[in-house]
């Protein structure tokens, strides 16, 4: 995680790495991703997929020093963040940072919420092979149990990456006649299959009862999630960065690729259930896989 600074003149070093490594369905992938530099510096300090997550106050300017440390063209994408072209890092609009080259990356950190950054190059294999992560935009006093200034607060918060992985597309460099379709196989949240998103730390959801957990769902995936929080209702408070201008409860949701949600979720007893992601066939709206983890309120 990258830190918070005061209003002006925030920092952040981003490195695109080809050099990533994931045991996916048992097999070895190589996965590409962004970190700082610094070790352990991916999702969490913990992984390098999904990427490292970025952290900013609503309305401080950003420099992202962006240094291309691998021998294929990269960029950076503020998805949703409404940049300006030159800082929009799609190659056909602006450029692509070349080989071992670098780029300072500005803009001003708009309205706080869930927002979502990737590579634009060759953006089929370069997003399927790693190179996401989310950006969290705080509100403009800086709190981190506000979701937006006059937004609700909260106690506990968790940040979920939807995704899912062709195996027969993990050595593909360039994307071409043998990635025209997408099949995934492997399916999972914060970079986890089920197995190890039901204990992972930075995916299981624990709070009390009484108190209210904020979930950040950004679907990094190429099919719609569609999600359930174990049979308890949430409230949908936010879509894309921005506030819903009518709050619905319910039980389940569907997010459409690259679409960020954020999720209130109360509970006055007791209870742990299992959360779920049904990855959906866009055409037919068969469930073609899931994933799911813990949610624990004591």
């Amino acid at each position: 995680m990258a830190g918070l600074g005061d209003n002006v003149g925030v920092e952040f070093d981003l490195r695109a790495r080809m050099s990533g490594s994931a045991t996916l369905d048992g097999q070895f992938v190589r996965v590409w991703y962004f970190d700082d530099g610094q070790s352990n510096s991916g999702f969490m300090g913990d992984r390098s997929t999904p990427s490292i997550h970025l952290e900013m106050i609503q309305g401080q300017f950003i420099t992202v020093h962006f240094n291309n440390a691998s021998q294929m063209d990269h960029t950076i994408h503020f998805h949703g963040m409404d940049v300006d072209q030159q800082n929009d890092g799609v190659p056909s609009t602006s450029f692509a940072v070349p080989p071992f080259g670098t780029y300072d990356y500005e803009f001003t950190a708009p309205h706080a919420g869930t927002y979502h950054y990737h590579c634009h190059v060759d953006t089929v294999i370069h997003y399927h092979r790693g190179m996401i992560g989310a950006v969290i935009v705080r509100p403009p006093n800086g709190a981190t149990n506000l979701a937006w200034d006059g937004g609700p607060t909260f106690d506990e918060e968790v940040l979920w990456h939807l995704q899912t992985f062709d195996l027969a597309w993990k050595d593909e460099m360039v994307s071409g006649p043998a990635t025209a379709r997408h099949r995934p196989n492997v399916f999972l949240l914060n970079g986890k299959q089920t197995a190890d998103a039901l204990v992972d730390p930075f995916t299981v959801v624990n709070f009390e009862v009484g108190q209210t957990a904020y979930l950040r769902v950004v679907n990094s995936a190429y099919q719609w999630g569609r999600v359930r929080l174990g049979g308890l209702p949430f409230q949908v408070v936010a879509s894309d960065g921005r506030p819903m201008r009518k709050v619905p409860t319910t039980d389940v949701w569907e997010i459409g690729p690259g679409e960020r949600y954020d999720f209130l979720l109360q509970s006055e007893v007791p209870v742990s259930v299992e959360a779920t992601v049904d990855y959906l066939d866009d055409y037919t709206g068969q469930i073609l896989g899931q994933v799911a983890t813990n949610i624990n309120i004591v």
